[in-house]
């Protein structure tokens, strides 16, 4: 009897071991598995954290250039021009010494002029800086950056004689045009469309500028602020 209830005891034993065993290891690998897991997952989450700082870094990473866009814009003043043609009309008096006759005459004068305009972008003329929502440029009002090209002169005598001495007068009327472009330029320099003109050449290429350069992934708007505003 004892022996045969021990060996009843050892078979009923053995699969409950087996099984302890069995569920022990599910358990291990279970928990193994959760394991992986929660590794794959921190590590997605830290990828992701260092993802959306970059990202968030590179929203700012354009201050670290304002600096050398300074020095950029200082060396491509002429890029930044912005040039105005139009064609100029004019009757002018002009004295017997001009026209080269011995009487004063009346004469009409047509040309086509070129008015250079920009910002002065001279070393402490200007400064970028940037704000809380935007790039602020803090510059004077546009001017003229050359003398107007004057081209294309015509001209009609309307009262007064003929000229004498046709080159010399011609040569007269360009400089007397010449004079005439230089005083229109300055009155435009202050037009409205000449000055939205100047700021889109400026922001544009501050604007291209700066998204070229590494780790910038966005720019803000670029605003220009008047120090000579009246």
């Amino acid at each position: 009897m004892g022996t045969g209830t021990g060996r009843k005891r050892w078979l009923l034993a053995g699969p409950v071991a087996l099984a302890l065993l069995a569920g022990a290891g599910l358990s291990w690998w279970w928990m193994d598995r959760q394991l992986d897991q929660r590794t794959l997952q921190a590590q997605i989450l830290a990828q992701e954290i260092t993802r959306q700082q970059k990202e968030l870094l590179g929203y700012s990473r354009y201050t670290s250039y304002l600096t050398v866009s300074k020095q950029t814009l200082e060396a491509q003043v002429k890029l930044l021009t912005a040039t105005m043609v139009r064609a100029e009309g004019v009757t002018q008096v002009l004295e017997r010494n001009i026209l080269g006759i011995p009487s004063s005459g009346t004469v009409a004068i047509w040309y086509t002029a070129e008015y250079p305009f920009g910002f002065d972008l001279q070393p402490g003329q200007y400064d970028i800086r940037p704000t809380s929502t935007d790039i602020e440029v803090r510059v004077k009002r546009p001017r003229l950056v050359a003398t107007p090209a004057v081209r294309d002169l015509r001209y009609q005598i309307l009262s007064g004689g003929l000229f004498t001495d046709e080159k010399a007068a011609v040569i007269n009327l360009y400089a007397q045009a010449a004079r005439q472009a230089q005083a229109q330029g300055e009155r435009l320099a202050s037009d409205p469309a000449v000055m939205a003109l100047c700021e889109k050449k400026l922001t544009e290429f501050l604007r291209d500028f700066l998204a070229k350069q590494p780790g910038v992934v966005a720019v803000p708007h670029i605003r220009i602020a008047y120090t000579d505003a009246g």
